[in-house]
């Protein structure tokens, strides 16, 4: 199972449109610090890349969900200033290829999570040490679990919000469904449940199966350091929080030979 958000991508613009925000300027303080172009991997629907585009920097955006690409590809055919400035591929970030190094590569907001095969996981960081400048920074980003994370973590499905989109009208009802997790190789099924009502009072249910790994902090830092790659910083939210608190942000450069 791959998370592709295959029924849900339209939508996903919508959830996060209010909650996550304060990562984009962080992406674009590092982008500056670092010059040059930037590649992110797992680039979904543009949420990052285009921001960064306009703040005028070239973004090359990679995935493996054509579903989120083409959400991506629709904002494109809008802005065409930016649509030279960007660059998108259809790929798996556990094997690429682009024949070129960058000076700052980013997995943000838990894209990284994705990859739950410890071959894939290796091969992803293999593959950004190897396209990543000598002076470069990688960032990558996954949420801070619960100390204990076993079956209390299943919950029937339970409404997490609801509201109008005001571009459609459509009224939507977001729910999520926990019905197992994998505590030996740390992988969460969570299911993702759209109700969506429309001004002319058709409906639909758009529902995605997900696979995320999880990592406590001394678990991802010993999986990227046995990459090659030495964190430099951690934080634990945009603003440069200590560690600790919601998410594991990690600040990574080439690890010396």
């Amino acid at each position: 199972m791959e998370n592709l958000f295959s029924n849900t991508a339209r939508l996903y613009d919508f959830d996060y449109q209010d909650s996550i925000k304060a990562d984009i300027p962080f992406y674009i303080g590092y982008a500056k610090a670092q010059g040059g172009a930037v590649l992110e991997l797992g680039c979904g629907t543009g949420r990052v890349s285009l921001p960064l585009a306009a703040a005028g920097f070239h973004v090359t955006g990679l995935d493996l969900s054509q579903p989120m690409l083409e959400v991506f590809r629709e904002k494109l055919a809008v802005m065409p200033r930016l649509a030279g400035d960007i660059t998108l591929i259809h790929g798996n970030m556990a094997d690429f290829s682009l024949g070129r190094k960058f000076p700052l590569i980013i997995i943000p907001f838990r894209a990284f999570q994705t990859l739950t095969d410890v071959c894939d996981i290796t091969g992803a960081l293999s593959c950004v040490r190897s396209h990543l400048e000598d002076e470069g920074i990688f960032i990558v980003d996954v949420f801070n679990p619960y100390p204990n994370m076993d079956e209390s973590w299943y919950c029937g499905e339970t409404v997490f919000w609801e509201k109008t989109d005001e571009k459609t009208g459509a009224r939507v009802i977001k729910k999520h469904l926990s019905e197992k997790i994998d505590t030996i190789s740390q992988i969460l099924y969570p299911r993702l449940v759209f109700e969506v009502t429309y001004p002319d009072g058709k409906s639909e249910r758009l529902e995605d199966d997900l696979k995320l790994k999880y990592y406590y902090s001394g678990q991802l830092r010993s999986v990227i350091e046995k990459a090659g790659l030495e964190i430099t910083q951690e934080y634990s939210w945009y603003d440069k929080a200590p560690p600790g608190g919601r998410e594991i942000i990690f600040i990574c450069k080439k690890l010396c030979s």
